[in-house]
């Protein structure tokens, strides 16, 4: 079992290095807004884009996946309403606006005029606005080891290796620490101080509750456990989420026969790593039925402790 969780904790370790050196900002671009010539928007909304491609900016797919929003907007001048000095009545004005997509803070607001169809001067124009404003955008591995979007995802997906320690109790009590496992949990973060975690692990089972070696038990259990968890976001690198829940228990061998049902109780630990989180995991669990085997019934008392890596999904929109 050793190798197996060094294995893992070198895993980690490299990922957790790939994370931090390749992660790239996002920057989304919706279509331009306002009151003007839909060729005037479709034309600066092409422009926009291509100026953050040749800023080595990273163009997101969509409002909810990126981390800063590039907004246009444009309206004739002579409506203008922000104190910008009148001109011809064919003259129109953009606004261009950057804002983080997390905390839907403005980074920053410039305008430029322009008469008619835009020329090679409007573009010289609008090129150094954006140039100005991913200027302050912080650095790739800054942007995302620092703030607080890694722990306000809406989805996350948590891959973590097991020990499972237990206690069974049949006509005598026994425990058997070798049993290892994996799990794959899948966290829902509906509300921010509460979350919704379901998933799947595969873990070993050696049923050992009677007086004989002969009445010992090889099986391969599979959980589908459901929990509803509290999140606690202490400090700047931390995210605890303590919670409770219970489980659907399957043999795949079919030497033993489990208690279908069992509930659990435990605590999330996460450690900022990378893009992503390393989390620790400690979990008391008991069945609420006896399991069954060819020489009789038993309890189980489950002891789990979870080595894993979450990655989250979807950015929280807080206005």
């Amino acid at each position: 079992m050793k190798k197996y969780v060094v294995f893992f904790l070198f895993l980690l370790a490299g990922f957790s290095l790939y994370s931090q050196s390749f992660r790239e900002v996002r920057v989304y671009v919706p279509p331009i807004d306002g009151i003007g010539v839909i060729d005037d928007m479709a034309y600066f909304y092409k422009q926009i884009s291509a100026e953050i491609i040749l800023q080595n900016r990273v163009l997101g797919r969509t409002r909810s996946t990126s981390d800063y929003v590039v907004t246009g907007r444009i309206e004739p001048i002579s409506e203008a309403t922000d104190g910008v000095a009148h001109g011809a009545s064919d003259e129109n004005i953009l606004y261009v606006e950057l804002y983080n997509n997390i905390t839907a803070e403005v980074v920053g607001t410039q305008f430029l005029t322009y008469s008619g169809w835009p020329d090679d001067t409007t573009d010289e124009s609008l090129s150094v606005i954006i140039y100005n404003m991913l200027a302050g955008i912080p650095e790739l591995i800054e942007s995302h080891l620092g703030g607080d979007e890694w722990r306000n995802k809406l989805i996350y997906l948590n891959l973590c290796f097991l020990w499972v320690p237990r206690v069974y109790i049949g006509t005598h009590q026994s425990v058997n620490v070798a049993n290892v496992g994996g799990e794959v949990l899948v966290d829902y973060h509906f509300m921010r101080f509460m979350a919704l975690k379901a998933g799947a692990q595969i873990t070993q089972e050696w049923v050992v509750p009677y007086q004989t070696s002969s009445e010992t038990h090889m099986d391969m259990i599979i959980q589908f456990p459901v929990s509803v968890a509290f999140v606690a976001r202490p400090g700047e690198l931390l995210m605890v989420e303590p919670y409770l829940g219970g489980s659907l228990n399957l043999s795949l061998l079919g030497t033993t026969i489990p208690s279908v049902a069992s509930w659990h109780g435990g605590i999330t630990v996460g450690i900022k790593a990378g893009i992503g989180i390393v989390t620790f995991d400690p979990r008391f669990s008991m069945d609420i039925l006896e399991s069954q085997s060819t020489s009789g019934n038993y309890r189980r008392y489950t002891i789990q402790v979870g080595l894993g890596y979450k990655m989250g999904f979807i950015n929280k929109r807080r206005r």
